[in-house]
């Protein structure tokens, strides 16, 4: 439960940017490295393109998971304008849904 705490309260956006990052490099690597042709047309290029594209999503994933981990305080917010106060509950709300799927697919709950 202590290894859950250093990775957030956002475990599914964690898990894709690890699986985004690492299919990702592999396409890259296999399109740089690997060989591959078929029928005599060469498609590395096209794996290193996408490989790249998975990478440049990942970076979306890995914004997502940040942001939602981040904990805002109630103090400032009567100083601040209504908009502020409905960005921190929709923040709020989504980390919260999140977790809470989480928490039911690990206990078996309903």
């Amino acid at each position: 439960m202590t290894a859950l705490r250093c990775i957030g309260s956002c475990l599914p956006l964690f898990v894709m940017a690890i699986v985004f990052d690492a299919l990702g490099v592999v396409l890259l690597f296999v399109g740089i490295f690997g060989n591959v042709r078929t029928q005599g047309v060469f498609y590395g290029d096209f794996l290193i393109h996408t490989g790249a594209l998975v990478l440049f999503a990942s970076l979306a994933l890995w914004l997502m998971w940040y942001v939602g981990n981040i904990r805002v305080k109630d103090e400032g917010l009567a100083r601040r304008s209504s908009a502020a106060h409905s960005v921190k509950e929709l923040a709020r709300k989504l980390t919260e849904r999140l977790s809470k799927t989480h928490l039911k697919d690990n206990t078996g709950e309903n």
